[in-house]
């Protein structure tokens, strides 16, 4: 039998994991268990350690109160997502974030204008 609160936390892994982008197969890869354990997880038919409850935190950047709570589909915050990111990453993450607004400002830059002499 189901518990209710494996069925709770496997619900929203999927959601979670879905709305950053990773496939069952791929952030099993990520956490450490099968993709098939995962699925287990994910339907609350069996449910997780809390060392894997804490890989998936800091996986998918989120607290885990995201995952305890049973409530309507929330986005995640920017933020909140950068929050979970270890101090010794920041310089490198301030790196890449300046890197890509740098491409953003290129990518929407206006074409000049060719004039004739």
């Amino acid at each position: 039998m189901k518990k209710d609160i494996n069925i709770i936390v496997g619900k929203n892994i999927r959601i979670y994991r879905e709305a950053c982008g990773y496939t069952r197969e791929n952030f099993s890869e990520l956490i450490g268990v099968s993709s098939k354990f995962l699925y287990d997880c994910e339907s609350g038919n069996v449910g997780i350690s809390l060392s894997t409850f804490k890989k998936i935190c800091e996986v998918l950047g989120i607290s885990a109160d995201r995952l305890l709570w049973e409530r309507s589909t929330e986005t995640i915050d920017l933020s909140e997502r950068l929050s979970h990111i270890p101090p010794e990453y920041h310089h490198l993450m301030e790196t890449l974030i300046q890197t890509q607004l740098e491409l953003l400002a290129l990518a929407t830059k206006e074409p000049q204008k060719k004039t004739r002499h």
